[in-house]
């Protein structure tokens, strides 16, 4: 197993983890990988290798934690490459070959406490809980139970001019017209941060704003910033296999609406501007641009990730979409809406792809989000989901030996709240009489046609307890 240093002044630094006891701490006696971290403990965590391509993280007692894509570590977790690792403050990222630890990988950093957590440089990490697309992406993933933090940051880039004509907008006056559009969305749990996305304005007067579900999976409370100002909000509706969410919020000051405009009359090369606040070096929470073309009007993302959906109708583009720029705007020199940032590929098998980014295609936006504005979710109870693709994490958890998807948390006032998710963790292990493999898609598959209201049979288990069946409508956080 590789690790790859991101961040600190070691970052792009890769070493090998190899044995039984592959230990990372600041105690240079006791530890095989020395880090340079205040908030690491002498002897903070070990990796084991299984032998089959795949390790252990464990942590030895360490006085912070050790996180694992932003989870906190209760038990042993698999690594089977894509992941990050928490140590004090410094991030580790994990491949199952060296070839893969080279590669520039567009996923799932850990979120740290933005009030607490500093790199050895003094700046904080920010992320938003995402992927690194691999078809090999079976069989990643672990339980974990515990709280999250996440970080608040961006970094002011540089842009180009472009220019088509006397009368075509700035690239600058593009991003400056849809800066009251765009806002950062922060998830929380338990009052502490869970994760942070972006989010657009679909109505400014009634305070709707439009972001990922994936940025919103992991909170029970949330807020939205528009230049530095953070507002309580809302969840109104949530659709997971089509990953749109969306939130309110009482304070409407200077928001301004998003404008929709009609895929159709998208054109392949035409110059497209992402927006959104993504994480970087800096500690301030600004927002960020990236420019490109459109590589692909139309089409679908039919890769097979473990919490990713299979979206029936994205944009491809080249413009940079990064870790936080999720649930965030894609627009025209029009600045009008062509697309919502959701994903991006760096490997696809062991080859490193380049200049793939995915947008939800607008006109699907507007076939999804009206139900969602109306309160009305899409193959959703209320909770937030953890992967649980290796049977032997489940039974270390004090689960049955099944993969399935865990339940740590649930929306206040949710048909799952009121049903007792919530309560305890628990993972269901079957959907409407259809088992789980651990995967979103086969989530997506059970409940393929159900609407709002829809009853929804559960197979669920507490640890150490026997499965038992809970029969829950699907529904919104008022429901």
């Amino acid at each position: 197993m590789w690790l790859v240093f991101r961040s600190g002044g070691e970052d792009g630094t890769t070493v090998e983890a190899t044995g039984d006891r592959y230990v990372i701490g600041r105690d240079p006696a006791d530890a095989d990988l020395v880090i340079d971290d205040e908030r690491a403990s002498r002897s903070h965590c070990f990796i084991k290798d299984r032998g089959d391509g795949t390790a252990e993280l464990h942590d030895l007692g360490s006085s912070n934690g050790t996180y694992v894509n932003g989870h906190r570590l209760e038990g042993p977790v698999t690594l089977s490459g894509g992941e990050f690792i928490q140590v004090g403050n410094t991030i580790l990222g994990v491949s199952a070959s060296r070839e893969g630890a080279q590669a520039t990988q567009v996923g799932a950093v850990p979120v740290v406490d933005p009030s607490e957590q500093k790199s050895p440089s003094g700046s904080s990490f920010s992320t938003m809980d995402r992927i690194q697309l691999k078809r090999s992406t079976k069989r990643a993933q672990y339980l974990s139970i515990g709280a999250v933090a996440a970080a608040v940051v961006g970094v002011v880039v540089a842009f180009a001019v472009v220019r088509g004509g006397d009368d075509e907008p700035t690239i600058p006056e593009i991003v400056d017209s849809v800066k009251f559009s765009t806002a950062l969305i922060v998830a929380q749990r338990g009052g502490d941060p869970a994760g942070t996305g972006t989010g657009w304005v679909s109505n400014a007067e009634e305070g709707l704003i439009v972001t990922n579900q994936h940025v919103i999976n992991g909170g029970e409370t949330f807020q939205v910033g528009f230049d530095g100002d953070l507002r309580d909000a809302e969840l109104l509706g949530a659709a997971p296999c089509d990953d749109l969410a969306v939130l309110r919020v009482e304070n409407t000051e200077g928001m301004r609406t998003l404008e929709l405009a009609d895929q159709t009359e998208l054109e392949q090369g035409e110059t497209v501007v992402a927006v959104g606040f993504p994480g970087s070096a800096s500690a301030d929470a600004n927002l960020t641009a990236t420019t490109g073309v459109v590589s692909v009007t139309q089409t679908a993302f039919d890769l097979e990730g473990v919490d990713v959906p299979q979206y029936p109708n994205v944009i491809q583009t080249d413009a940079a979409i990064n870790p936080g720029n999720s649930g965030g705007p894609l627009v025209n020199l029009e600045s009008k809406l062509v697309g919502v940032n959701s994903a991006g590929i760096t490997l696809l098998g062991k080859r490193t792809i380049q200049g793939q980014g995915y947008a939800i295609g607008v006109d699907r936006v507007k076939e999804i989000v009206p139900d969602l504005e109306a309160g009305r979710s899409q193959a959703w109870s209320g909770f937030g989901l953890e992967y649980v693709v290796d049977p032997d994490v489940a039974s270390a958890s004090g689960f049955l030996r099944v993969p399935g998807l865990a339940v740590t948390h649930v929306i206040p006032g949710s048909p799952a709240d009121k049903a007792g998710f919530g309560d305890a963790p628990v993972l269901i292990g079957a959907i409407n009489g259809e088992d789980m493999d651990g995967r979103l898609p086969t989530y997506c598959k059970a409940l393929d046609g159900k609407k709002a209201g829809d009853s929804v049979d559960y197979l669920v288990q507490q640890a150490e307890r026997a499965p038992e069946r809970l029969s829950v409508p699907l529904g919104g956080a008022e429901s």
